[in-house]
């Protein structure tokens, strides 16, 4: 047995314990912060459509962001911030959150309160912003909850972070 061998590394064994996280969670989750951000684009188009004078395209759902000439804010926003925000604001908030002894529910508000103010603040983009990092954070304490629970803290962050790096790109790139 060589020792870049599959064998050697469990790899059948991680695909075949974590597949249902690979086919379906993580595609899933992803899909849901995607589409709750492109909604909530497509209500804010709309609403300053019918207030302002000056008229938005909706084609600006779609509009890809010139990011491949830009190397470090692609990997700031695809690496850096899926890492950092979800050990920041799942991993750190969920402890706090259970030695206080608040409830799941009341932890995933102040998780995505926290996520979303956080982005407001350093993004300064208004309600827009506001509305679908909140979405997008009560979807990742969500998430972070439930494979807290099914697998381990560590499990749980690394697939967080996988699912808000799979979000980051379908936002960014579509």
């Amino acid at each position: 047995m060589g020792i870049l061998d599959k064998e050697c590394f469990g790899y059948k064994d991680v695909m075949h314990k974590y597949r249902y996280f690979f086919l379906k969670e993580l595609p899933l989750y992803s899909l849901i912060v995607f589409v709750s951000a492109k909604v909530i684009k497509a209500a804010y188009i709309l609403l300053h459509n019918l207030l302002e004078h000056e008229q938005w395209p909706f084609l600006l759902l779609f509009r890809s962001q010139d990011l491949l000439g830009n190397i470090e804010k692609l990997t700031s926003l695809l690496v850096l911030a899926p890492l950092f925000e979800t050990l920041f604001f799942c991993v750190i908030v969920y402890r706090i959150c259970s030695k206080v002894k608040i409830s799941d529910c009341y932890y995933i508000i102040v998780s995505a309160s926290l996520f979303s103010f956080f982005h407001l603040l350093r993004d300064g983009s208004g309600w827009y912003t506001l509305a679908y990092t909140f979405v997008g954070g009560v979807v990742f304490a969500y998430f972070y909850n439930k494979q807290k629970a099914k697998y381990n803290e560590s499990v749980a962050y690394i697939f967080t972070s996988l699912v808000h790096f799979l979000a980051n790109f379908l936002i960014l790139c579509v």
